[in-house]
Formats: C-alpha cells, sequence, structure tokens
C-alpha cells in the first residue's frame, strides 16, 4: 500500500522504530539514519551476542541503514539533502536536538513543503514540559496508567509491555497515513507532533469523563487482578493455571447457564451490575471454587466458549509459538538472521486484502549496509563522492 513512498527513519529504541516498522511492512522504502559510529543505541539493548543484538533485528527488519556522523556540519547538511528526496521523516530525539543541527521540521519542510515531518516524544514538542526528558515509564505514570494499575492496597504500577512507546509509534502510524492521504489531496506535507503521554491518556474510557460527570463520585481505584467496577471480569485461578474472564450484563445470563451447578441465577444479589460489584468479592469466590471442579483448563475454557463466555488463557509470551491460533495467523514468526540464527518475534500485525500473507520476514540491516546504494539512489553520489565522505568520517 506504501510502494514508492521513502521513509527517512531518524529514531532510536522504540516509540520511532514501533512506527517506521509499520511503514515498512506496508511496503515504504524506509531509509534508517543511524548515528556513527555506534548506530542506534537499541543495537545495544538485549539480548546481544556476539556484538549483535536481537532486540534490535526485531524492531527494525525490512529497513536499510545508512550511518552518518551527525556531531558534524557535513553529517547534518548530507541527511537535510536525503530528507528533499524523501516523502517522510520520522524521529524521537529529544527536544531542539535536530532543530539545532538544521533539521527541525521548520528547516526540512521550507526546503520540501511536500515533506510529513512526525516528531514522537514523552510530553511533546509544545508546552512547558517540551524540553523535559522522558521514558514509557514516566509516560504511564504522567498519563494516569499507573495510578489504577496494582492491588487496592498496594503501590501504583506501570504496565510491563511499553505501551507508550508502542501506543505512540502506533498513533504516529496512522498519523503519517492520514497526512499522506492530505498530501495527495493539497500537495503540503505536515509536521505531526505525538506525544506519549497524550497518547496513553486518550485511552482511558471511564478514568477521565466518569468523576467529570459525578463530581468525583465515579474516580478509579486500583481493584488488583478484577476489575472492580464490572465484575466478573480479570484474572481467575484455573484447575491448571490462570484465565482470564470479563462478563458484562449482556453475558450474565449465559454465565448462569454455564455454571449452573451454583444457581447464580437465584442470587437475587447478583442480578444487576451495581449487585455484582457491591458484592464482587462473594462472586469471584464462587466462580473460582467453581472453576476448580474441572479435571483441566482447556475443559473449562471449552466450557465457557460453548456458552459464548468470552475468555482466554494467560498466555506467557515466551510459550505465544506453542499456541495453534499464533500459528495459525502468523502472529508470532521467525527471522532467519544470518548472524543470530533464528529468532521468534511478533508477526507483522495488519491484514489487508491487496497485502500478501508473509512467506518469510525481512532481515534488519548491519550497521551503514546501505549507505552507498542510499546515496547513489537518493542524491546520484557517485563512487569517488561516497568515498571522500567515508574519507572524512562523515558517513561509515
Amino acid at each position: 500500500m506504501l510502494d514508492g513512498i521513502r521513509v527517512l527513519d531518524l529514531t532510536q529504541y522504540l516509540s520511532g522504530p514501533a512506527c517506521t516498522l509499520l511503514l515498512a511492512g506496508l511496503g515504504a522504502d524506509v531509509i534508517k539514519v543511524e548515528p556513527a559510529p555506534g548506530g542506534d543505541a537499541a543495537r545495544g539493548l538485549p539480548m546481544v551476542i556476539d556484538g549483535y543484538s536481537s532486540y534490535f533485528v526485531q524492531q527494525n527488519r525490512g529497513k536499510r541503514s545508512i550511518a552518518v556522523d551527525l556531531s558534524t556540519e557535513a553529517g547534518c547538511e548530507l541527511v537535510a539533502e536525503l530528507a528533499g528526496a524523501c516523502d517522510v521523516l520520522v524521529e524521537n530525539f529529544g527536544h531542539g536536538v535536530l532543530d539545532r543541527r538544521g533539521l527541525g521540521p521548520d528547516q526540512l519542510r521550507a526546503a520540501n513543503p511536500a515533506l510529513v515531518y512526525a516528531s514522537i516524544s514523552t510530553f511533546g514538542r509544545t508546552g512547558s514540559k517540551a524540553e523535559l526528558p522522558g521514558f514509557d515509564l514516566i509516560a504511564q505514570s504522567y498519563a494516569g496508567v499507573s495510578a489504577i494499575t496494582g492491588e487496592a492496597d498496594g503501590a501504583p504500577l506501570g504496565a510491563s509491555l511499553p505501551i507508550g512507546d508502542v501506543g505512540s509509534g502506533i498513533m504516529a502510524f496512522g498519523a503519517i497515513s492520514a497526512a499522506l492521504y492530505g498530501r495527495s489531496v493539497t500537495g503540503e506535507g505536515q509536521f505531526l507532533d505525538i506525544s506519549m503521554v497524550e497518547t496513553l491518556f486518550y485511552a482511558h474510557p471511564v478514568a477521565v469523563q466518569g468523576p467529570s460527570v459525578t463530581e468525583g463520585r465515579a474516580r478509579l481505584r486500583r481493584t488488583g487482578r478484577h476489575f472492580g467496577s464490572v465484575p466478573p471480569a480479570g484474572t481467575f485461578r484455573g484447575p491448571e493455571g490462570w484465565l482470564a474472564i470479563q462478563v458484562l450484563d449482556a453475558q450474565w445470563p449465559r454465565l448462569c447457564q454455564a455454571a449452573e451447578a451454583i444457581d447464580l441465577a437465584e442470587m437475587e444479589r447478583f442480578s444487576t451490575p451495581r449487585g455484582r460489584a457491591d458484592h464482587r468479592y462473594e462472586l469471584l469466590e464462587l466462580l473460582e471454587s467453581w472453576m476448580q471442579g474441572f479435571p483441566s483448563d482447556d475443559e473449562l475454557i471449552a466450557h465457557l466458549e460453548s456458552h459464548r463466555i468470552p475468555v482466554a488463557k494467560v498466555i506467557d509470551p515466551a510459550d505465544a509459538h506453542l499456541e495453534p491460533w499464533y500459528v495459525e495467523q502468523g502472529a508470532v514468526t521467525v527471522v532467519d538472521d544470518p548472524t543470530l540464527g533464528p529468532i521468534r518475534v511478533p508477526g507483522f500485525p495488519i491484514r489487508a486484502s491487496g497485502l500478501p500473507r508473509r512467506t518469510s520476514e525481512p532481515l534488519a540491516p548491519a550497521l551503514g549496509e546501505h549507505t552507498d546504494d542510499v546515496l547513489q539512489e537518493l542524491l546520484g553520489h557517485g563512487g569517488d563522492d561516497i568515498a571522500a565522505l567515508r574519507a572524512a568520517g562523515t558517513v561509515i
């Protein structure tokens, strides 16, 4: 779908690479500009074997790498030239870093008005916190995620999944797609300012509007492994392991049928959502005790599924490749890296009628692997020009 679109990827770690991984997966030519001499800092993230990072491989497969010394004026001028030959630029540097090097949105879009320039940061590029550093955990905390996560009498918790990084990468991907469509109509690019905090804050369905319309009475609290406001919903101990169920009002009669042995339908205190919330601990204890009567988790899940109850095993991601659904969907796949060997990674998450299912995964680039190709294709540099840039240390 993005065949013919060139993306200049000035990102490191996760939020930016999560965005450009999706762009590459839809056919864009993603040119990853890595700061010489070390490259993307993610090349040092675990697992690192013989100097190669499987983390980097997962997040950067299907991209091309050019290594440029961004500490030099010549290196920054070279990147500015590349931006002039691209449709999209994505960056997640600290506030003002690229502006000081002549690579900010105003500077590059003045030279290339059709450029879609996407910036991903913790707090955004405007406002009183724009200059502050931050990572995923900082975004989760300030966006109100940690405040409502954890045990009722325990400390606030951050999610182990980097939802701020990946979520803002996906948000940037969507905004870039819309900006490219807009450009096809107007010819003008856009500057896109994506913040991790706003991405996560946007995801609150109740925690903001609920207190607003109830003068604070509907304030969400931490409720541990169960959703306090809509039980039964949460994680339950099965006969062998853990599973999750979520039953809203429409599913309640079906759960009563599935668990007819404990006569839930006859217990008036559970007949309304408010009643189930007020007596949630008793309800959860009854259900968990009933679940222990099944010989296995699989039989319990099959019984609940036969009554159309939303249920799933609690899967350890390390074991996802053992689940038939993940294999059927290609949701876990393998990169046959020439250095590290086979690496299991999450599969490409977008399915489309015009997008053939992958038969193999693209590889991640070695540092500076495509420097010569990119300089020749985009800027028309010949061998002598490239040799001079190498000799000066501008590229490696």
